[in-house]
């Protein structure tokens, strides 16, 4: 279960960051395999949607904003965007381990 204001990762996948939850929702791509794809798709969808789209590397921790549904606000390093939560991404949370 996501919650917001909690830290997650998604270390499998570079996701997609759209910039509404409309934009995003009826977008195929949620998160791709490798940067030079995730670049391209995003490149895509920004001159297609005539809205900045940006890719988020799986080392980057993102912070749960909003959810709406499978969409979920975040901040990923310094962008802030929509991502789609598919069952297969196995979005994880950081545990702080010192605490």
């Amino acid at each position: 279960m996501i919650e917001v204001g909690k830290l997650y990762s998604c270390p499998e996948y570079f996701l997609l960051l759209y910039p509404d939850k409309d934009t995003a929702a009826p977008r195929p791509h949620a998160a791709v395999e490798a940067l030079d794809h995730a670049a391209a798709v995003a490149a895509y969808w920004t001159r297609e949607l005539g809205k900045p789209v940006s890719s988020c590397d799986p080392e980057t921790p993102l912070l749960v904003l909003s959810i709406k549904e499978e969409y979920i606000e975040v901040l990923a390093g310094d962008k802030k965007g929509w991502i789609i939560n598919m069952d297969w991404l196995e979005l994880k949370e950081i545990v702080d381990d010192a605490a």
